[in-house]
Order: C-alpha cells, then structure tokens, then sequence
C-alpha cells in the first residue's frame, strides 16, 4: 500500500464523509481526492519529475493534507518547512533538499522574497492566497488540472516526506521517510489507538512536525476526520472540541499546562473527547492528575522520534490510574510499551543488550524506520545499524515493558564522575507546589567539571526561594543529584514542537568554553 492509496481509498468508502474541517470550511472524502489528484497533476504538469522534492511553508490549514497526498502520488517528497525559522535556516534546508518547487502561505511571502535569491534550485513558487506577478496562484492551478489518478511508478521504498530535525547541535539533518514508513506508522498508530471511522481528531500541533504528521495520516488511514487549528490558543483548542464535537487531541505537554491555567477552560462543552494524547515528552505526574480530574477523559502518552515517523511506544489510557498501587502510579511515569510492529531493546556502550531495569540507550526496529539521513551516509551508519536506530535517548525497561525514559544522552550531566539524568531531578521539582515547568542543565564547575542547575517557572501569585527550593531537592535525591543553583524565569526558549530549548539554556554558560560538557 502507498500514501495516495489512503485518499483514494476513503473517496470510494466514505465519499460524502467530512474528511477535514478547518472553521467554517468543510471538505468531504470525494471532493478531497480530487483537489489532491489535481495538485498532483499540476506538480507534474509543470515538469516536476519523480524523486524532485516540493518544500511547503504554510501554518497549519486544509491545504496541508492536500501537500502531504498530492506529493505522495506525484512521488515528489515533500519537505515541510518550520514556519518559524528565520531565512538563513530555511534557505539553508531549500539547498540542501535541492527543492524545485515551494508552495507557501501568502503571510509568509516576504520571507519567500528574501530566500528565492539565496537559492540554487527554485524553479516554481506556487502561492496560498497571493496574487504576485511571476508566483502560481494554488487554486488557479488546481482548476486547471484533471482530478484524474496521477499516473506515476511508485514503490514502497520511494521517499514519500523529506522531514528535517534539527538536534542540538550543527545544521539540521533530512529524514528520509519512506511510503513503507508511513503506512507502518498508520498501522501501529490506528492499532494501538482503537481509532475508527467516527473518530474526530483535532490537529492543534504543527503540521510539518512528524507528531502531528503521523496522527492526521492515521486518522485519515481510517476515514476520520481532521479538523485543523491553524495555531495554539487555549480558546481555539477548547471552542475547536465543543463546535466540532472532537473526540481525540494531541498535545505536547506545555500545551496542557496552558489549557489548565486558562480561567474558562470549564465553560467549554468537552464532553466528546475520548482521549487526549500527549507527547515530545514524558508529562509531570501532578499536572497530569489535574488535567485527568479536569477533562475526565482518557489520556494517552506517544513516545518516538521523527526517524521513526514517531510511535515508539505508547501508554495507554488504562494505564493512567490517579488512585491506585504504588505500581500503577510508577507505570504513569513511564512511556508506556512498545508498540505492535516495534522492537525495543536497551543496550550498553557496546551494543550489547541490557536486561530489565538497567539504564542504556533506547534502540528500535521496524518498517517505520527511515531511510536514512538526507546525504549523510557517515550519520546514517552510525544511527542505523543491522536494521536498528540509535535513539540517543538513555532509558531502561522493567520486566513488564514498560519503558522509562532517563533523559537524552546529549543532556546527561556528569559531575564528578557521576552520571546525572535531568529528567530524575525535573520530576522531583515538579512535584513541588509552587513549581509551574521546570528545566535542568549543567553548566561548568571548576571542581566537579559540571554543576546542576535548575531553571523554574512559577505558579501565578505563588513564591518560593532557591534555598527552599534545593532544600526540598535534597529531600529527595542523592546529595551530588540536588541543584546547585536554581534560576527563576518567566518563559523558556521552546521549539515549535513545544520543547524546551536546553541548548539556549545552556548557551551563556558555555560559550568561550573548549569542551561542552
């Protein structure tokens, strides 16, 4: 099965079908294949040859499920551009890809402007709601196109989503996703989730991040419905569920922190959602119980990574007990079990496999495993091995397979000899109850090489001190675990994915510093 068999599929099962809702816009399943079938021919009509890749610069709209299957069934990988970056990186990825073609949203034409002179392979620019001379305007070019299936040679291996990641470090790297990669994603995805036809699934994160990618395709893989946010506010979120009556949501974990802190978040009618789905990362256990006891629906935790086209592991909602034996309670921390079609071992700095409950680094295997990286051939071998991806997420599982993530081996501090995981001390933090988010870092140390330090963001019309607040560390951690220092803050730097930035936490320590670590 390939991606553009999913829009086909639902044309033919479920043609009158709301297929996507974005505000007062609503497009069946019939109307959907045939607006992807004439973006497909048009991208071919104007010379664009298999394995060319189309860049897409867009906030999230209907128009953004179109790209993904159009791309597919012209087999021109499309290349999702972070709407955020600045043109320096953008330009960077659109070299780097060897785009021939960028598709944006009008609100971004000025940036189109200031990057098309900074490229080498730009052939078209097609335009959302634009009208200036020399770029294609999107709905002309469907109008004049056939709504015919594209023929075009496909096969399961062919790259169907170019998706860059940018890591901590250096310039970001092109995952290759493959349209074997995706429909196993949408399996494991579908399967896990229990989703079905009736589902309505509401796209709140961005959608050229691989996390809410890989949900609107499985969605679509069965013939639910997306209804699409074009961005995050509480409000939207909450007005979104109650007009569109939304039965399934995914959220990186800031995000519910911001639904919990809006004051009407108990006027909206929420009573549709099924499940909440959560992740990026692990979520706080004292923020999750009040977001359970608030929305009184299931909550799911995904953990994977864009190489994987995300599902790893999940942690389903029978595993979320608020009330319950000290197991359950702990399984609530953890990332939950591998999903169906994905190994999951745990191995040591010699690739040998660690038994239950030692901490090594997460590695997986399965058909949703990339390609590889975009002409990295040295990165690629490193990262895949007999089959295997090498996560860099240090982690352990129990003898249950409840997975436990320990913090990404980037970020573990070493001090004095001691391996100190971030994540352990920002747990304990949280479960303070004057702290709101919490983020740890190392930063040099004459004496130890590195010290831990917290930053924290409080609870409105609360106050605590550093002293109180490493006082409390010490209750509960090893004594070299405990912050040394403890910074308070407003707001985090983050990506668009919701992330803490720990790289421009980390930047003012380090800078004019040889070593990083």
């Amino acid at each position: 099965m390939l991606v553009g068999d999913i829009p086909r599929r639902n044309s033919k099962l479920f043609p009158q079908k709301a297929a996507v809702i974005e505000a007062d816009v609503t497009i069946n399943f019939s109307h959907l294949n045939q607006r992807i079938n004439r973006l497909a021919n048009a991208i071919i009509g104007l010379g664009m040859k298999k394995g060319d890749r189309i860049a897409v610069l867009s906030h999230n709209c209907y128009q953004y499920v179109e790209f993904y299957f159009a791309a597919a069934k012209a087999g021109t990988p499309i290349v999702p551009l972070n709407y955020r970056s600045n043109n320096e990186e953008i330009s960077y990825i659109l070299n780097d890809s060897e785009a021939k073609m960028l598709i944006f949203n009008a609100d971004y034409e000025s940036l189109v402007a200031q990057v098309k002179g900074k490229t080498d392979n730009l052939e078209h620019l097609i335009s959302l709601g634009g009208t200036t001379k020399g770029i294609s305007d999107y709905d002309d070019l469907l109008s004049k196109a056939p709504d015919t299936e594209p023929e075009v040679s496909l096969d399961e291996d062919d790259i169907a989503i170019l998706g860059y990641t940018g890591g901590t470090t250096g310039k970001p790297k092109g995952v290759m996703t493959t349209h074997k990669n995706i429909i196993a994603s949408c399996y494991n995805t579908a399967l896990e989730r229990l989703i079905h036809p009736e589902s309505i699934f509401l796209n709140v994160p961005p959608m050229f991040h691989a996390g809410d990618a890989n949900s609107m395709f499985a969605f679509s893989f069965v013939g639910a419905t997306n209804v699409i946010s074009d961005s995050f506010s509480p409000e939207g979120v909450l007005r979104n569920i109650e007009e569109h009556k939304v039965t399934h949501i995914l959220l990186v974990p800031s995000m519910v922190l911001f639904l919990l802190q809006y004051p009407d978040v108990k006027k909206f009618d929420t009573k549709t959602l099924n499940i909440i789905y959560y992740g990026t990362a692990p979520m706080p256990l004292e923020p999750l119980r009040q977001a359970m006891d608030v929305f009184g629906c299931g909550f799911s935790q995904t953990y994977g990574a864009t190489e994987t086209f995300v599902p790893i592991s999940i942690l389903k909602p029978e595993d979320h007990v608020l009330d319950s034996d000290e197991e359950s309670i702990k399984r609530m921390k953890s990332a939950g079990r591998e999903v169906v079609g994905v190994q999951v071992k745990i191995v040591d700095k010699n690739n040998i496999e660690l038994g239950p409950n030692r901490t090594g680094e997460i590695v997986v295997k399965g058909d949703n495993v990339m390609k590889g990286y975009w002409k990295l051939p040295a990165l690629t071998k490193k990262a895949l091995i007999e089959d295997w991806y090498y996560t860099g997420d240090m982690g352990m599982i129990d003898d249950q397979g409840y997975i436990y993530i320990v913090d990404r081996k980037k970020d573990m501090i070493i001090s004095g000899g001691e391996n100190i995981y971030p994540k352990e001390i920002e747990n304990v933090l949280f479960s303070h109850p004057v702290v709101a988010e919490a983020s740890v870092i190392g930063v040099p140390d004459d004496l130890w090489g590195e010290a831990v330090k917290a930053f924290i963001i409080k609870k409105s019309h609360t106050d605590v001190s550093e002293k109180e607040l490493i006082e409390y560390c010490a209750e509960h951690l090893a004594n070299y675990k405990r912050p040394k220092s403890v910074e308070f803050v407003e707001q985090f730097p983050r990506s668009t994915a919701g992330k803490i930035l720990k790289r421009e936490l980390k930047k003012p320590f380090w800078t004019n510093k040889q070593r990083k670590v």
